[in-house]
């Protein structure tokens, strides 16, 4: 596999953070970001023609629920301070449990900073193993 580079992998990350779909060429190792929420005629017809050339692509997509959920627990798990680590687990296992965990985080000023750091770590080593994945099946 050629190595992709570490701002390729960031620029990914970020992307399907945002609920962006990303396409990487295999060869070239050139990102296209795919943007559902803006209907333009031109981004729906791009990523058409993307689809159509698939395996010069590897298509990555946002985390599923599942997987999002893990890296939440790891997260509350690795927090020294107990009671948070608790309020965490806490909003993880009521329903709506992304909702839940997201408004305690984002009623801490610290906690959400910390978050969002350990987040973007999470998303950029599974982006590089997703890609490595693909790569290796491939």
């Amino acid at each position: 596999m050629t190595r992709i580079r570490k701002s390729t992998i960031k620029e990914i990350a970020l992307a399907i953070a945002r609920d962006k779909t990303c396409f990487l060429h295999r060869t070239a190792k050139k990102v296209t970001i795919i943007d559902h929420s803006a209907e333009d005629a031109k981004l729906i017809a791009a990523q058409a023609k993307l689809e159509q050339k698939i395996g010069n692509f590897i298509k990555i997509e946002q985390l599923s629920t599942e997987e999002q959920l893990v890296i939440m627990r790891d997260f509350a798990d690795e927090l020294d301070n107990k009671s948070l680590r608790r309020e965490l687990s806490n909003a993880l296992n009521r329903k709506n449990p992304v909702r839940n965990f997201n408004g305690v985080i984002e009623s801490n000023m610290d906690l959400n900073l910390h978050w969002k750091s350990y987040r973007m770590e999470e998303y950029q080593r599974w982006v590089s193993n997703f890609i490595a994945d693909a790569y290796h099946y491939h």
